[in-house]
């Protein structure tokens, strides 16, 4: 089985930021826009709303920054996983993700990725219009690439 990784289609997002919300509540029983590996951004110039996601990286830039050995591969869902002992809040990897994906746990010198929620995450099975998806790696690029031909034939740029 091909590795699965988190697809945003922000043609179906609503903006409701639910997937923050069970990212925040699952991983740290709070409520809390800070605290969570998904972040729902709002685009006004195009009206839509984008979700900055991890892509888990073949290459992984956040893993091969980082200086501390504090992140890794699970074995199962191969999600980037952070070692809490081991992690500084250097930020070298918030520097080296090409997608913006990992943030500062307020308060805390702890980088927060998305571990995918051991290979069953929850904005994925409480977003009300399927805007995010788990998906296959090679169906994750068809999918992006299907977006990019529509915005083409648009006329508009895919950011």
């Amino acid at each position: 089985m091909d590795q699965k990784v988190l697809v945003f289609e922000p043609r179906k997002c609503i903006g409701c930021k639910i997937c923050e919300t069970w990212c925040s509540i699952t991983h740290y029983n709070v409520n809390n826009p800070a605290k969570t590996c998904i972040k729902i951004v709002r685009d006004h110039e195009r009206l839509m709303d984008q979700g900055i996601i991890c892509h888990q990286c073949i290459d992984a830039p956040c893993i091969n920054s980082c200086k501390f050995d504090a992140l890794s591969r699970d074995n199962k869902t191969c999600a980037v996983i952070v070692d809490e002992e081991k992690c500084t809040g250097c930020r070298k990897c918030i520097h080296a993700c090409p997608y913006g994906a990992p943030s500062m746990y307020p308060g805390k010198k702890l980088i927060l990725i998305c571990d995918l929620c051991n290979g069953s995450p929850q904005c994925v099975q409480y977003c009300p219009e399927q805007a995010i998806q788990y998906v296959e790696r090679h169906k994750a690029e068809r999918l992006y690439r299907t977006e990019i031909v529509k915005d083409a034939g648009r006329g508009k740029e895919l950011s």
